[in-house]
């Protein structure tokens, strides 16, 4: 797996995020607000243009290829996923900024976890061709929480252009509302076939999935085109950010 460092936000994160939501309120509309709250998840069409899009990308092709360098040179070492690059990305370089400082994202992360978050991280998932695939599931089960705020937003930026070939993320509407997870509730083995209420989201490349990945059955798919397919997840939590993750003093 290929690891940049992560750089937490701290007190200026937060400061930053709250005058961009005063500046640039309503971004986040009425109805959207209302289809994140029943669905657990909203896609937001062709945000990033190509003149954005074109250096992230180029960029996360250099992370893919030299994790599959670092595979080669060592094909016996341990991967999270087989088949499937993930790589954190730091939190305060330039890179990924448009993935991590879109209004938009501000915007979301107050509406469903509150006045008081933090951005947690920012992560490449790119599934190789013929890989990726996953059994549904929520992110904090056993611990399903069905009312109140959100824990957790996740706004999963399409890298590239998600297709129904190429290994799009599913999701079950209104699962983040059903006290059960996909293993307690399916016949074993069930949540990693197809579900009868699934979605795979096909997106252009520039959109955004915003959803409740706490809490909403969700999985990646398996990836039939002959190229990774890119995406960079920015993972906001309710509450301030760890003492960890706040920047070191000059």
């Amino acid at each position: 797996m290929v690891s940049v460092s992560l750089i937490g936000c701290g007190t200026v994160q937060r400061q930053r995020r709250i005058s961009v939501v005063s500046r640039r309120a309503r971004l986040l509309t009425a109805g959207q607000r209302e289809c994140l709250e029943r669905d657990g998840y909203l896609l937001v069409s062709s945000l990033l243009d190509e003149t954005v899009l074109a250096p992230v990308r180029a960029r996360l092709d250099e992370l893919v290829h030299q994790a599959l360098v670092a595979w080669d040179a060592s094909p016996g070492q341990a991967v999270e996923e087989r088949g499937v690059i993930d790589a954190a990305l730091g939190l305060s370089g330039r890179d990924f900024a448009p993935c991590r400082e879109h209004p938009l994202l501000a915007e979301a992360a107050a509406a469903m976890l509150g006045p008081d978050w933090h951005l947690a991280g920012l992560g490449l998932r790119a599934p190789l061709p013929g890989c990726g695939h996953q059994g549904l599931h929520p992110d904090y089960y056993p611990s399903q929480r069905t009312y109140g705020p959100w824990r957790s937003l996740s706004a999963m930026w399409c890298i590239s252009a998600f297709t129904a070939e190429n290994g799009p993320l599913r999701v079950i509407p209104g699962s983040h509302r059903v006290a059960r997870s996909p293993v307690d509730d399916l016949a074993y083995g069930c949540e990693t076939g197809p579900h009868p209420a699934e979605v795979k989201v096909v997106a252009a490349a520039g959109s955004v999935i915003l959803f409740n990945n706490a809490d909403l059955w969700h999985s990646g798919t398996f990836n039939y085109s002959p190229a990774p397919r890119l995406a960079v997840t920015a993972a906001f939590r309710r509450g301030r950010a760890p003492a960890d993750d706040v920047p070191a003093g000059p």
